[in-house]
């Protein structure tokens, strides 16, 4: 549903209004028609010739949409059971940051890659089975390509834009991963740990395998976590280790996004992933304490 031309013009006339006041009135008002003001306004910054005011109204759009985003995000998380939908998490996060992502081609674009493996894949497989066929699926066929292991750019981060390319970095490869593990009820847990995490297979309780996202999906037993560990240049105390269930991959993730956006001096960007981070709750998983 679209906010009506007739209303919308008189407001966006009064976008470059110094008025804190009258600011405030415009932007309630503008805030009263829900989320769908975001794509009006969307619309009617394309149809703009000047750019001046193009940019404004694209600046007042991507506001409006953060607000939306954000209160969204924590309706989500109060609202539904664990363990949360990572296609919801992700659709919240990623509109987040790109305010002319539409909900239908984040769908589309997941849904292409998820029915690649949906079709593929079988009830009558054992776990190693099933897990190996999803990685021919997302490494060879639709090949997923891990870039930026340092988490220096955001184009590799984002997970439309990864969606989009199959190019991304680590912890963004990891979501849409776990998103199709989650979407075809594999049994995908997280084993964490300060500084990152390793999925697990589960079955009946217990972790039958662990999965290397970052090498083409690569099965592992227990036996070989140490040496997983050592691969990651991290001193870990096992006594550290947490599981949780697949959505904690949601706070790994903002975490990883803030890491990007606070080593780039984005001040804006990381307050606004602190605020999606605090919808989550307190527990962190990628700061580590420095040694005493």
């Amino acid at each position: 549903m679209y906010v009506d031309t007739e209303i919308l013009e008189p407001l966006v006339a009064l976008f470059d209004d110094p008025d804190t006041v009258v600011t405030g009135l415009v932007n309630a008002r503008l805030s009263s028609f829900g989320p769908d003001v975001v794509r009006s306004l969307q619309n009617r910054a394309r149809r703009e010739q000047d750019t001046a005011l193009k940019a404004t109204i694209e600046t007042r759009a991507r506001q409006l949409n953060e607000e939306f985003k954000i209160t969204g995000f924590q309706e989500f998380i109060n609202s539904t059971p664990a363990p949360l939908s990572l296609f919801e998490g992700g659709w919240f996060i990623s509109s987040l940051f790109d305010w002319t992502l539409s909900r239908e081609r984040y769908e589309a674009l997941f849904y292409r890659c998820s029915e690649a493996y949906l079709s593929e894949g079988s009830d009558l497989r054992t776990g190693v089975e099933n897990i190996r066929v999803l990685n021919h699926v997302f490494y060879h066929r639709l090949k997923f390509t891990l870039y930026d292991v340092q988490l220096k750019d955001p184009q590799y981060a984002l997970l439309g834009e990864v969606l989009e390319t199959h190019n991304g970095n680590p912890f963004a490869l990891a979501f849409i991963y776990l998103m199709i593990c989650q979407l075809a009820g594999l049994p995908v847990e997280l084993l964490c740990f300060p500084g990152g995490f390793v999925p697990a297979y589960v079955e009946n309780g217990e972790i039958l395998f662990y999965i290397n996202v970052y090498r083409k999906g690569e099965l592992f037993p227990q036996d070989s976590l140490n040496q997983f560990l050592k691969g990651t240049g991290l001193q870990i105390d096992r006594r550290a280790f947490q599981r949780r269930d697949e959505s904690a991959m949601l706070t790994l993730y903002l975490e990883s996004l803030l890491y990007i956006h606070a080593n780039r001096k984005d001040e804006e960007k990381s307050a606004l992933i602190e605020r999606a981070l605090d919808c989550l709750g307190p527990e962190r998983f990628l700061s580590i304490d420095a040694p005493e």
